[in-house]
């Protein structure tokens, strides 16, 4: 009975392994097919721009709030820009068909967008920070390991929320657009992107305060939540990201055989 077992562990650890390979292959090809197209170049990096000189147009802030507040608005819009249109445009395209029948499971097709959307967020959101260091003369008295690691935290935290925005049933990409910006834009306006947590307390239910207060802390500014901060800021962000990782994988279950109608 104990080899038996052990046989089945190993034949589940097995398939879990060749799920998460596929996952990543799902990855590099999302990447390669849809980091220029049109929506996800205007939500992923138009926007940012946009909205930093609406922000930060006329007004003093400082160095540091500069660079959390882009790096959080660029990381949340990039990440928050493939995922949404995958399934329509592989809908419209009459090519999920093909993904479903191929020897992967639903998780794993969500997986692929997961990393897909890492990616290309914790890419480009590294570049407000090496211009930050490079123009605005912030001394690097912080710790770029905490940084990372929220980076990378709340890069998987957006995946996942972007996951759920992709859940309605829609064929085409313009509808999944307008959607994503009625949820995405409030979450931006509730922020403290450039002001200090503290002064916008309706702040704490947007994730982004939390990747924000880590990158004030690895830029050598106090926690705005204490002297435990910064456990709160990991904990609240890993807690939304599993949150909506399950929400997400129970929706699209329901939600994709309606994509095949009609």
């Amino acid at each position: 009975m104990l080899k038996i077992k052990n046989n089945d562990e190993i034949a589940g650890v097995a398939k879990m392994s060749t799920q998460l390979k596929r996952s990543f292959i799902l990855a590099k090809k999302d990447l390669r097919i849809y980091y220029n197209k049109p929506p996800v170049i205007i939500q992923g990096l138009i926007f940012p721009i946009i909205l930093f000189v609406a922000f930060t147009i006329g007004r003093q802030i400082q160095a540091y709030q500069l660079v959390s507040g882009l790096m959080a608005m660029v990381l949340f819009l990039t990440t928050t820009s493939i995922s949404p249109i995958i399934f329509p445009w592989e809908t419209m395209r009459k090519t999920m068909e093909r993904l479903i029948t191929c020897p992967i499971s639903l998780k794993t097709l969500l997986l692929g967008s997961i990393w897909s959307s890492f990616i290309y967020g914790l890419i480009f959101s590294i570049i407000p920070l090496i211009l930050g260091l490079t123009f605005l003369s912030l001394e690097i008295t912080f710790s770029f390991l905490i940084i990372i690691i929220g980076m990378m935290i709340a890069a998987l935290v957006f995946a996942s929320v972007s996951l759920i925005l992709s859940v309605p049933p829609y064929d085409t990409p313009g509808s999944t657009m307008v959607l994503t910006l009625l949820i995405k834009f409030p979450l931006l306006f509730i922020s403290p992107l450039f002001i200090p947590i503290s002064s916008l307390p309706i702040s704490v239910i947007s994730p982004l305060t939390y990747i924000i207060d880590i990158i004030n802390f690895g830029l050598g500014q106090e926690s705005a939540f204490g002297d435990y901060g910064l456990l709160l800021d990991f904990t609240v962000l890993i807690m939304i990201g599993f949150g909506c990782l399950f929400l997400a994988f129970a929706l699209h279950n329901k939600t994709l055989e309606k994509r095949f109608r009609g």
